[in-house]
């Protein structure tokens, strides 16, 4: 027989296992090409969602930082963030796409659109980079 808390525990884990999955199921396909036109054009602005320990690794060329924890730490971080991407299509990624679909949804609360293109893992393949 199953205790109580192992069923409390079963339960958490079926709600927030669709949940984390969500996030990669809202991965944006888009072309190398199209990406390196629309940069080329100012149409659109890549954001780098991932942590400072990890955009040392590299960054895609062009890509501005902006860290998923600034969104949950900076009260203020909305301005900042409209003032770097006035006018642009907004293109996310992070590592693997999971955070970057978090900060896509975070940002439609706000009334901000934008599109999660996956991960750095996936991206670094087919984009220029920089470090």
């Amino acid at each position: 027989m199953i205790s109580i808390k192992m069923r409390k525990r079963i339960s958490l884990l079926l709600i927030l296992i669709p949940l984390s999955l969500s996030a990669f199921a809202q991965i944006h396909k888009v072309s190398s090409k199209e990406i390196a036109k629309d940069l080329a054009q100012g149409k659109i602005i890549l954001i780098d969602v991932r942590e400072k320990d990890e955009i040392q690794a590299g960054m895609i060329k062009d890509a501005h930082w902006f860290a998923l924890s600034k969104f949950k730490a900076n009260p203020s971080w909305k301005e900042e963030f409209k003032k770097l991407t006035k006018g642009k299509e907004i293109l996310l990624y992070c590592r693997s796409g999971a955070r970057s679909g978090r900060v896509k949804e975070i940002l439609e609360k706000e009334g901000i659109s934008a599109k999660n293109i996956g991960g750095y893992m996936h991206l670094k393949d087919q984009l220029p980079t920089t470090k």
